[in-house]
């Protein structure tokens, strides 16, 4: 198996194990660098890449590591949370409705997906925070955190009293204004101080 990361290409007569090789990948993600993903023969994995090597590391012939500054892992971070609130701010909308209704067994999938996606919403957000190439106004970023929190919690106590039209009208009052709110500022951010760019 041959590893590449950056510069480097590492030829493995045997095949490593994975903590090897997961050792080989922190021990070149520097000060001010972050590990963004890897490409093992011709297809990219962006999560669960300790999972993803378990299952395939015999097979591998070519493992690509994608190292990015702070500064471009960011820009990365803040298109994606861009594009997901792209994708998700008329879904949302649709699904405040549908709890107006009597809520289908399909409406509380979408309603457990939409809380999967706040989740990883607000880990980006932790990271943003933690950055130190992050935004100019990212104590607003900051403020709406906490205010998507507070929501959160009120949707939590509804959903335990099973109040439906409560939980639909968090999710159109409380939720989706930060969503739309949070998907202009990004945008903005993006178009000032980074780089719009097709993640495709």
């Amino acid at each position: 198996m041959k590893l590449i990361i950056g510069e480097q290409h590492i030829e493995y007569k045997v095949k490593p194990l994975v903590e090897e090789v997961i050792e080989r990948i922190n021990e070149n993600v520097t000060e001010g660098y972050y590990f963004s993903h890897f490409i093992a023969d011709g297809t990219e994995v962006y999560d669960e890449h300790e999972e993803y090597l378990e299952s395939n590391l015999d097979e591998i012939k070519v493992l690509e590591v994608v190292i990015k500054t702070e500064k471009e892992f960011m820009n990365d971070v803040l298109l994606s949370a861009e594009e997901y609130l792209q994708r998700v701010i008329p879904e949302v909308s649709t699904l405040a409705n549908d709890f107006n209704r009597v809520p289908t067994s399909d409406t509380w999938d979408r309603f457990e997906m939409l809380l999967g996606g706040v989740e990883w919403l607000n880990d980006m957000l932790k990271v943003v925070s933690s950055s130190k190439e992050r935004p100019s106004d990212w104590e607003m970023y900051q403020q709406m955190t906490s205010n998507m929190q507070a929501e959160l919690s009120k949707l939590g106590k509804a959903v335990e009293k099973k109040k439906t039209n409560q939980i639909s009208s968090i999710i159109k009052n409380g939720l989706l204004p930060i969503f739309e709110k949070l998907e202009r500022e990004f945008g903005t951010t993006i178009d000032s101080e980074f780089v719009r760019r097709n993640l495709n």
